[in-house]
């Protein structure tokens, strides 16, 4: 197909993260954003501010346009319901993560795509990186050694507006399921399959029903162990939305919230720093010297790059790199780390 061609798209809530997909069509040529879809009326009110189609369902607006793919960036909770509708009217989609609230609904997802024909693409967009890639690129080369362990943090204090909406006071949107999820889908990207988890979680900073903080191992199938503790209620410089500046409404702090240990060396991520020994030698130790080297990579904006993707998997040029199946198992181990706070367990995946 040539990369000419137009794409037509919609979408289908308008949230941050649908306003942030429309600011990366803005920046993309030949894609078309032909509607939105919401029923709130600071949505239509936005629309109009932009001179955008603005509709209530997605039925309707199929109707009036012809449609080749769909972003949907409403609540997870309603990624199911709209994402089965979109695939019955035979169109791709491109579903803001996690992929579904459940396992099962993940499932009848794959199941619809499949009989009709169609690309899931879940929005781990942090797979579009070079850095991620770079950092993997540097793991499999053996420049650490074995990697044996890892420890992150994800803590930033979220405001008191962003739980205004009730729905954002849920577990289904609480930092397990809304952040911590892309950690685990970087980790199994870069270093395998997670086996077992366990952890720990309070809520008791804002007292709702989602979770304050969590702790929480991690144990790979190639064995390597990790931690990681996350919240949205406490205050620090590590996430990977200041690391990196990824958030354009959050300060660029340029911290590391991740650290990878090796048997010859070590990593800070996500803005790449390799630690390795001065000389090198058959039996290094702590008694050697070892050395900081800043590892550079293209600066890219992770939302163009996503949407520039999705177009190739639309025409047929690629398949997904996160599809369904993929970010099924990333739901998975979200949602056992869930269940381990609950129930006091550690949880096999």
């Amino acid at each position: 197909m040539s990369n000419n061609k137009i794409l037509n798209i919609a979408i289908v809530g308008l949230g941050s993260i649908g306003k942030r997909h429309i600011t990366a069509i803005d920046e993309v040529n030949n894609i078309n954003l032909c509607g939105v879809v919401d029923l709130d009326l600071q949505a239509e009110l936005f629309c109009k501010s932009k001179n955008l189609p603005y509709f209530n369902n997605l039925k309707t607006l199929t109707n009036e346009f012809h449609i080749d793919g769909v972003i949907i960036s409403t609540p997870t909770i309603l990624h199911f319901g709209i994402a089965v509708e979109a695939l019955n009217l035979g169109l791709d989609v491109l579903i803001e993560k996690p992929i579904s609230g459940t396992v099962k609904e993940a499932l009848e997802i794959i199941s619809v795509a499949k009989k009709q024909g169609c690309k899931v693409l879940v929005a781990h967009q942090r797979r579009f990186y070079p850095l991620v890639l770079k950092t993997k690129e540097i793991i499999n080369s053996g420049k650490i050694g074995q990697v044996i362990g890892l420890s992150g943090i994800w803590g930033l204090k979220k405001d008191i507006e962003y739980f205004s909406p009730s729905w954002r006071k849920e577990v289904s949107a609480g930092p397990v399921i809304t952040n911590l999820i892309h950690e685990i889908d970087c980790l199994r990207f870069i270093f395998g399959e997670i086996k077992a988890v366990s952890s720990f979680s309070s809520n008791s900073v804002r007292g709702f029903k989602k979770e304050d903080i969590v702790s929480v191992n991690l144990k790979f199938k190639n064995k390597i162990l990790g931690n990681f503790l996350i919240t949205d209620s406490g205050s620090s410089p590590w996430s990977w939305e200041t690391d990196l500046g990824e958030n354009i409404s959050l300060p660029k702090l340029g911290e590391n919230s991740v650290r990878i240990i090796g048997t010859e060396g070590s990593l800070e991520f996500p803005n790449i720093k390799l630690w390795s020994y001065k000389n090198k030698k058959i039996n290094n130790d702590w008694k050697d010297d070892i050395f900081k080297e800043d590892i550079s990579s293209l600066e890219v904006d992770p939302y163009v790059a996503q949407l520039l993707h999705f177009k190739d998997v639309v025409f047929r040029k690629n398949e997904p790199i996160t599809n369904a199946e993929d970010a099924m198992e990333t739901l998975k181990v979200a949602l056992s780390i869930l269940d381990s706070a609950d129930d006091n367990k550690i949880i096999n995946i």
